[in-house]
């Protein structure tokens, strides 16, 4: 067991105050107050489970957004992680639950703690990361934090973003996208740690994935910047070619699930051999997304409302939770067998088919609510038949 220091009950002070000093060593300054109460919206069909069930009965309120600002902190390892006089650093704000998870119970702490010396000092910096940049976690829990250091440059305060060298090159390069005025400082885990004199630690904008309405409206904002043009609007997140070590489910009758998606209209689409732009101008237009459980699915994040989303398998409530804050609606097919395919911490493999008539029948579903939905959209947005009428 490794005692971390949990700083997510600090002293809320303003945010001049902290960011001048104020406070001790760790301080909390509210930048927005929590946003409206996340619906909960029913699912394309019944399915059976207590979990999957939770959070399509249940509504849920959006939390507060704080900046954290900890002072003289060393910051190094696999996910810049932080440590406070050689403890490691929690906040439930900046990083999800199961980072405390693991530091308590000593989980692969070769992802997350160090050893390298400090080296060069910084006074004030934006750290954004942890160790888990497995695409889902980067989307849903550090991609939203730079929305909130944009909002903070546009205030006037600006500060470099630390980056290990070791994070996969899309995060710099997202990062850049959005920030393009923003310093990013990288280092390298195996011989360096960084001292910061002031780390800020954004937000998540969500707790346990109850999002923030301030991330819907950046959303909406970036949403508006791609081309609209053509394309395609029915999107199949294939997983083929993602069956390598640690990948721990398999759906073995892959092929024939594809070519059925195939049939009924939608797109086969392997998001991580596109660039992010291309990316997300297809998903903020989709009316349809389909796939197996999994970070490729989680691009709904970009999807707007009334888009249909089915999943293969469950596994958490993260797509529930996307589906209710984005208004989504949403449908699970879980494995032939009906045991859902879960995540373990040692892998292990775990094969699984989709009933081909199942997934044929609810997708189809999805589809025609998709197009009719379609067909309804700007119904009223003609002339009026008599403009000498309106008052």
């Amino acid at each position: 067991m490794v005692a971390c220091v949990d700083i997510t009950d600090c002293d809320r002070v303003s945010l001049a105050s902290a960011l001048a000093g104020a406070g001790g060593r760790a301080v909390r300054a509210k930048l927005m107050d929590r946003g409206g109460i996340v619906l909960a919206r029913p699912m394309l069909w019944p399915c059976a489970g207590e979990q999957m069930n939770a959070d399509h009965t249940m509504d849920w309120p959006a939390p507060d957004i704080d900046l954290y600002v900890v002072r003289d902190v060393l910051c190094g390892g696999r996910g810049s992680h932080l440590t406070l006089d050689g403890q490691p650093l929690q906040a439930r704000g900046p990083y999800p639950g199961y980072i405390k998870y693991w530091y308590d119970n000593a989980i692969a702490p070769e992802n997350w703690a160090f050893s390298a010396p400090a080296g060069r000092r910084l006074e004030r910096a934006f750290v954004i990361a942890h160790f888990n940049f497995v695409w889902g976690h980067w989307l849903t829990e550090m991609y939203p934090k730079l929305f909130l250091i944009q909002a903070l440059a546009e205030a006037g305060i600006a500060a470099p973003i630390v980056l290990p060298a070791t994070a996969p090159a899309y995060v710099a390069r997202i990062v850049r996208q959005l920030l393009p005025t923003h310093e990013i400082v990288t280092y390298d885990p195996a011989r360096e740690a960084l001292r910061i004199d002031a780390a800020l630690l954004p937000h998540m904008l969500h707790a346990d994935y109850i999002f923030h309405d301030f991330l819907r409206w950046k959303l909406e904002e970036q949403a508006l910047a791609w081309p609209r043009g053509g394309g395609f609007d029915k999107v199949f997140v294939s997983r083929a070619g993602l069956r390598a070590p640690g990948v721990f489910r398999e759906m073995t009758n892959e092929a024939e699930i594809e070519m059925i998606a195939q049939d009924l209209g939608l797109t086969l689409l392997r998001p991580e051999t596109i660039p992010w732009e291309e990316q997300a101008r297809i998903f903020s237009r989709a009316r349809v997304v389909a796939g197996e459980f999994g970070s490729g699915l989680h691009n709904a994040l970009l999807s707007p409302a009334g888009c249909q989303v089915v999943s293969l398998n469950w596994l958490v409530e993260v797509q529930s939770r996307i589906g209710n804050f984005r208004r989504h609606d949403v449908g699970y097919i879980l494995p032939s067998d009906g045991r859902p395919r879960l995540h373990t911490v040692e892998p292990q493999s775990q094969p699984f088919t989709i009933d081909p008539a199942e997934f044929r029948a609810k997708l189809g579903l999805a589809v025609e609510r998709a197009e009719a939905k379609a067909a309804m959209a700007g119904w009223d947005d003609g002339p009026l038949a008599a403009p000498e009428l309106r008052l």
